[in-house]
């Protein structure tokens, strides 16, 4: 690990007197608690990956939000795709604080995951995109849920979503997710930024699907949940940054052409409960439904006709249930 004190940070590209721009975190402002748990010699090593492909706008704003946690157990890995804008020069002039980064052609971007995933070490891993941010003493909080809470599998927490500029839009708080409410929810309502998972837990059930790159953190949380309990952090731990570029813009036809996928499988699955398998073409009804709707308002009219039947299909009755469908010409409500 590469713990360079954070006042020897190179000083940020961009002027600004908000996180992380700024040198302005560091040691002193701890509580007297909060450095006594820093000091505990049972402190579990923290992994960080940051999966990147031409975000040289924002890339240094996220490693410096990684590396201005001054957390003194951190790993901090960046896996970038060959990218060809400024993101080699961001990367070279933070190399001597992250602990390695490669610039190199990939498979996209959950392959990118996985690899810097098999070179750490930490007990607790996680990635960070690079237009995301942590908000400051994520990684302590982080660490001491995990610490006090032994068994869970991962942990979760609050976020803002900010804008190109960094300016906070909105502020969300999070609720703990079961696979029966992320299957009727259709996607998720944790952000992923926000997500820390054990090691020993990601190793039994298996790293990110790389043949998923717009949903793998759906179906990775649908996996955990099926053998492990999370635990909640009610702070804010990250920043989710939305700019007209982001994938999840750019991609969602692809988005929802694998949540049916991930959907099938797991409950397909002979890991799911009966209660839930039950449930399968009430279940299977909603996502159709949600799918028709995002599919016809952004005028992909033949797969919102697809999407339309199967969900007649999987629960006809909903034909003649009338609250529901002005329901959903107002809204993808469930």
């Amino acid at each position: 690990m590469k713990n360079r004190p954070v006042n020897q940070l190179p000083d940020s590209s961009i002027e600004k007197r908000i996180w992380p721009y700024q040198n302005k975190y560091s040691a002193t402002e701890l509580s007297s608690q909060e450095s006594e748990f820093l000091s505990r010699d049972d402190l579990p090593i923290i992994s960080v990956v940051t999966p990147s492909f031409n975000q040289g706008q924002f890339i240094e704003q996220t490693i410096r939000s990684v590396l201005l946690q001054n957390y003194p157990h951190v790993e901090y890995f960046v896996m970038d795709g060959g990218s060809t804008d400024n993101t080699k020069s961001v990367l070279e002039k933070y190399s001597s604080w992250i602990t390695d980064w490669k610039v190199e052609d990939d498979n996209g971007q959950s392959h990118a995951i996985n690899k810097g995933f098999k070179r750490s070490s930490g007990d607790i891993v996680a990635w960070l995109n690079a237009d995301d941010i942590y908000l400051p003493k994520t990684l302590l909080s982080v660490a001491k849920a995990m610490v006090d809470y032994p068994d869970a599998g991962f942990c979760f927490g609050n976020w803002h979503e900010i804008d190109a500029t960094g300016k906070v839009k909105n502020t969300y708080l999070s609720r703990t997710p079961s696979v029966l409410g992320l299957l009727t929810n259709v996607k998720s309502y944790v952000a992923q930024p926000t997500l820390f998972f054990k090691r020993n837990a990601l190793e039994k059930i298996g790293f990110i699907d790389e043949s998923l790159h717009m949903v793998m953190d759906f179906e990775l949380l649908l996996r955990l949940l099926v053998k492990y309990e999370p635990i909640q952090v009610d702070e804010v731990l990250a920043a989710y940054r939305t700019h007209p570029a982001t994938k999840t813009n750019l991609m969602e036809t692809l988005a929802w052409a694998e949540r049916e996928i991930v959907f099938q499988q797991i409950l397909s699955s002979d890991n799911i409960t009966t209660d839930i398998l039950n449930l399968k073409r009430s279940i299977m009804g909603v996502f159709f439904r949600r799918s028709a709707y995002e599919h016809l308002r952004s005028l992909r009219l033949l797969k919102g006709i697809r999407s339309l039947l199967l969900s007649i299909i999987y629960n006809p009755f909903q034909v003649l249930d009338l609250r529901l469908w002005w329901g959903f010409l107002k809204g993808p409500n469930n």
